[in-house]
C-alpha cells in the first residue's frame, strides 16, 4: 500500500566501542504522516536503569541523535513505544526517512544501539552521540559558564518540588466535553450510559499531562498496536477511565493487572462464553480509573 513501510531491525550492545551481543530489536511502521516505533529488549543485565531512546542520523562524523522518549529496564528487560510525525521527527528538521537508527543511552551510560543504515562510524560511545538542540537552545548554552551550570544542577537537586507545581491543575469535566467534540463518540458496551470516545496512541497528548506517562505502558502500547485505538470512559457517577482493547485470557489477565489495567468489561459485539462466572475469549477492554 502506498505511504506504508514496515521493518524489524535488531538491536546490540555496544562495550568498549566495539559492537556486542544482540539484546532485542525494533519496530518501525511508516503510515501516511505518523511513524510507529517499538523496542523491545531481554536479558541485558540485572537490576534497573532508565533508557533515553534517540533516532539519529550522522553528521559531520559525529551521531546526531533527536530524543524521542525514553523507558524503564526492569531485571534485564524493557519495552518501549511511541508515534512520532513521519515528516519532522521531534523539534527538528529531520524526517523519519531522514533517520538511520536507534541509539538508546542507560543513565549508566550503557549503550543500545541498532542501524538500518551504515555508516562511517563504527566505534561507539557516549562522547560520539551528539544531541539535537534547537539554534536558541544552543546560543543560550554557550551563554553560560560551566560552572553556573554545574551549580544549577545541585540547586535542583536540593530543592523538593511539590507535585501540584509539577502538573498543573484541570476539570475532568470541561477535558471530557473537550474529548466529546474532538473525537469520534460511541457506546460500546451493554450499558448504554457508558459513553465513550475513540483515541489513538497520539491522542493522549489531549489528556492532562500527569497521564501523559501512560504512552510508555508496554500493555497500553501491545492493545494499541493490535487493535488501533484506545477508549476513554466515563460512568454515571462521574468517573472517568481509560479502556485497552483486548481479549479475556487468563494470561493476558495477568499482563493487565502487572501493568495497572487489572478491570475487565466486555464488548456487547459477541454472546458471553463463561467459566466460573468469568467471561473467556471475550472481546472487550482492559481498563483503570484516571483519578487512581
Amino acid at each position: 500500500m502506498a505511504g506504508m513501510k514496515r521493518f524489524v531491525t535488531y538491536i546490540y550492545s555496544y562495550e568498549d566501542r566495539k559492537k556486542g551481543s544482540n539484546v532485542g530489536f525494533a519496530k518501525v511502521d511508516i503510515r501516511g504522516e505518523e511513524c510507529r516505533i517499538e523496542i523491545h529488549l531481554r536479558g541485558i543485565y540485572p537490576g534497573r536503569c532508565t533508557c533515553t531512546v534517540f533516532l539519529i542520523r550522522e553528521e559531520e562524523g559525529s551521531i546526531l541523535g533527536v530524543p524521542v522518549g525514553e523507558f524503564k529496564i526492569i531485571n534485564g528487560n524493557g519495552d518501549f513505544g511511541t508515534v512520532v510525525a513521519a515528516g519532522q521527527v521531534g523539534e527538528s528538521p529531520f524526517g523519519i526517512r531522514e533517520m538511520e537508527g536507534v541509539f538508546l543511552l542507560g543513565e549508566d551510560d550503557r549503550i543500545f544501539m541498532s542501524r538500518w543504515q551504515e555508516g562511517s562510524v563504527t566505534e561507539i560511545d557516549k562522547a560520539c552521540l551528539r544531541q539535537w538542540k534547537r539554534e536558541a537552545e544552543r546560543e543560550v548554552e554557550s551563554e553560560i559558564p560551566a560552572n553556573t551550570s554545574n551549580t544549577m544542577h545541585e540547586n535542583l537537586i536540593a530543592t523538593e518540588i511539590p507535585m501540584r507545581n509539577i502538573f498543573p491543575e484541570y476539570n475532568w469535566s470541561a477535558v471530557w466535553e473537550n474529548l466529546k467534540q474532538t473525537h469520534p463518540v460511541c457506546t460500546p458496551f451493554e450499558d448504554h450510559e457508558i459513553v465513550c470516545v475513540r483515541i489513538e496512541l497520539k491522542d493522549l497528548r489531549d489528556l492532562p499531562k500527569r497521564y501523559w506517562y501512560l504512552g510508555n505502558n508496554s500493555f497500553l502500547l501491545h492493545g494499541f498496536f493490535n487493535y488501533q485505538h484506545l477508549l476513554i470512559g466515563k460512568l454515571a457517577e462521574e468517573r472517568w477511565f481509560i479502556g485497552i482493547p483486548g481479549i479475556y485470557q487468563r494470561q493476558e489477565r495477568v499482563m493487565a493487572a502487572i501493568f495497572g489495567f487489572s478491570e475487565f468489561v466486555p464488548a456487547a459485539v459477541e454472546e458471553p462464553h463463561e467459566d466460573n462466572g468469568e467471561p473467556i475469549n471475550r472481546y472487550g477492554y482492559w481498563y483503570r480509573y484516571m483519578e487512581e
